[in-house]
């Protein structure tokens, strides 16, 4: 398999990831307000999954057969988060959407994508620079 098809594989298990923390987080929520993010966040993280796949059956790809494998680890993930308090929560959540960016640069730097896929990447990074800047403003709103 290209390193083009492994990389976009890893995305998509990472977004599939992060949707089922997002939901699983929401039972530590009961205002409209919070929900709403959640439900923004599951959704966006939901869309890029989805778009990962389109993309990598537009290239001859595949999604991994151990996939599933994520949205279990992320639900543990978010389990042990909403047990630890909101602000943990909010950290933890800042964190991984920090590390998605950091990981989405590296892939963009290193492995050679088509214009579709940077492009595609490129929306990506800017959907987890909101989600850091949403989460930072939840976790401020807390100490406030």
């Amino acid at each position: 398999m290209s390193k083009v098809l492994r990389s976009l594989r890893w995305m998509q298990n990472m977004e599939r990831f992060a949707t089922r923390i997002y939901r699983t987080q929401t039972r530590a929520f009961a205002d409209k307000e919070s929900m709403d993010k959640f439900r923004a966040a599951i959704a966006n993280e939901q869309e890029h999954a989805d778009s990962l796949a389109a993309c990598l059956e537009r290239l001859g790809g595949r999604t991994s057969p151990l996939g599933f494998l994520f949205p279990i680890a992320g639900a543990f993930l978010g389990f042990i988060t909403t047990l630890m308090g909101k602000a943990l929560l909010f950290k933890a959540a800042v964190w991984i959407e920090e590390r998605a960016v950091k990981d989405y640069g590296l892939y963009l730097e290193r492995v050679k994508f088509d214009g579709e896929t940077v492009d595609l990447l490129q929306r990506i990074i800017e959907d987890e620079k909101r989600h850091i800047a949403t989460w930072q403003s939840c976790l401020e709103a807390l100490k406030g």
